[in-house]
């Protein structure tokens, strides 16, 4: 027996089941394969603030706010010698959750968007058949293939489709363990260095704490089981933030997971896109794996309808894929290496100084921002490190061409600021101008309190500067659009 479909998803964890619930939301056809029975156990519990705007695109944050998940009160830091409260003030909650009812949640959402979820089955090795793929399949139903044009990694870290996986972190390993909850504990999680190590732990639905400890592989070679279980013991009860759960009761062994930061090395294809651990992962300190996963499943919707609706602009869809995935890439592993960097100036172990400095150093250098105020009467030009380029840009359907703003100072290059296209109101800004004109060249595109927003934007980030601070060279000259 076979099955046709139009793209297949293997793998239902976060970043699968969101590509495929928002393929379904575009009208495209989706089978997603998932070879395990959910709910099933998985760490990686804390979610930010940030992830909500993703949910929402989704249309699951109703849903997700239903769940009984626990809102996080912002989270504990013991690091770099002192100790420091963040994200208590957030407008919107972080989530700490059960991993297998939030996985759960995710695809029956794809499945009430119309996705094929026959689960549990285990997709074999696919093969590229025709004009698309032939992936074999055993299921309660027995043995049968599906065929589809496009075929979605979402597998995880598990091998297989050819991936060639490059780390870009020094090794690292998790050692954890659920507990009851000690007195006091709450819904906060808790980061703290060691010696050379770090831990993390946090109060999950369903009243227990995962409580983890990082370290370097290196530390368990050779260790049996036993002797990993008590290494976990003697570095907990060195924690200040989680040594409390030693008083408590463990529920269930010892375990240990890979955290070591990966990314995979073949481009993406027009019949072939990978999508969350499948195509890379960071550094568990950001406690963003799971939303960057979920952001990149989004982006890999839009670039795959465009490929199918569009097969003219799928270099330029692919190439923002690509270009995107290697922007998280290279942005956390400075983030992390500039934690590991903290912990060094005061604990110089060969953990952290090997740890602070990414294998592969990105543009890891803080932008040189603008401090000063802007008068209405200061006399500004476009930096001649400015130019406009064409791009692939992300709308909610499609990747399409567009001009965007590149400049040192800018993490990516920028089309939109506030929804406004920034290339119309750059190309007015050729030569020096006071801030007053640039409102009022401005004026039949912006109100005068968007355009000021916009003129500050530009100057804080040092895009516009003070004329006379070097040579004008405007925008339309610099590296012009092609």
């Amino acid at each position: 027996m076979t099955t046709e479909t139009e793209i297949c998803v293997i793998g239902g964890g976060p970043a699968g089941a969101a590509t495929a619930l928002r393929l379904a939301q575009l009208g495209r056809q989706v089978c997603l394969l998932e070879r395990a029975a959910f709910p099933r156990q998985h760490v990686g519990e804390s979610l930010p603030p940030s992830i909500w705007p993703v949910l929402q695109l989704l249309g699951v944050d109703d849903l997700v706010a239903q769940a009984g998940f626990l809102r996080a009160t912002g989270s504990v830091l013991h690091w770099g010698g002192g100790f420091e409260r963040r994200g208590r003030n957030s407008t919107r909650p972080g989530l700490l959750v059960d991993r297998g009812r939030f996985d759960a949640l995710l695809l029956q959402a794809a499945a009430a968007a119309g996705v094929q979820v026959p689960q549990p089955a285990r997709a074999y090795r696919p093969v590229r058949h025709g004009d698309g793929w032939k992936i074999p399949v055993h299921s309660s139903a027995g043995h049968h293939a599906i065929t589809a044009q496009i075929l979605v990694d979402a597998a995880g870290r598990q091998a297989g489709l050819g991936r060639r996986f490059r780390p870009t972190s020094k090794p690292l390993l998790a050692l954890y363990a659920y507990w009851q909850v000690p007195p006091g504990f709450g819904a906060q999680a808790r980061v703290e260095a060691g010696r050379a190590h770090w831990y993390w732990g946090a109060l999950l639905p369903g009243g227990v704490v995962n409580a983890m400890v990082f370290v370097d592989p290196a530390t368990c070679t050779g260790l049996s089981p036993a002797a990993r279980r008590d290494l976990y013991l003697n570095l907990l009860a060195q924690s200040t933030l989680l040594s409390p759960c030693l008083e408590q009761r463990r529920i269930g062994p010892v375990r240990r997971s890979d955290a070591t930061s990966l990314t995979e090395t073949t481009r993406p294809a027009p019949d072939l896109l990978r999508v969350g651990e499948a195509a890379f992962t960071v550094d568990p300190l950001s406690s963003q794996g799971v939303q960057l996963s979920m952001g990149q499943a989004v982006q890999a919707a839009v670039v795959l309808n465009t490929i199918l609706n569009s097969p003219e602009k799928g270099d330029l869809a692919l190439s923002f894929y690509a270009d995107r995935q290697a922007e998280r890439v290279q942005t956390h592993a400075a983030l992390a290496a500039g934690f590991y960097a903290k912990q060094q100036a005061i604990t110089p172990a060969p953990f952290w100084a090997n740890r602070s400095t990414p294998l592969e150093p990105g543009r890891t250098a803080q932008p040189d921002l603008n401090p000063d105020e802007l008068r209405s009467d200061q006399l500004v030009h476009l930096s001649p490190l400015t130019s406009l380029q064409v791009s692939g840009v992300q709308s909610a359907t499609r990747i399409e061409a567009a001009p965007v703003l590149t400049h040192p100072n800018l993490p990516r290059p920028v089309a939109c600021l506030e929804g406004t296209p920034l290339a119309p109101l750059l190309q007015r800004l050729e030569g020096r101008a006071t801030v007053g004109q640039i409102r009022q060249r401005w004026s039949d595109m912006l109100g005068p309190e968007h355009a000021m927003r916009l003129v500050h934007w530009l100057w804080h980030h040092r895009i516009l500067v003070p004329a006379g601070e070097s040579d004008v060279i405007p925008v339309s000259s610099a590296r012009r659009m092609t």
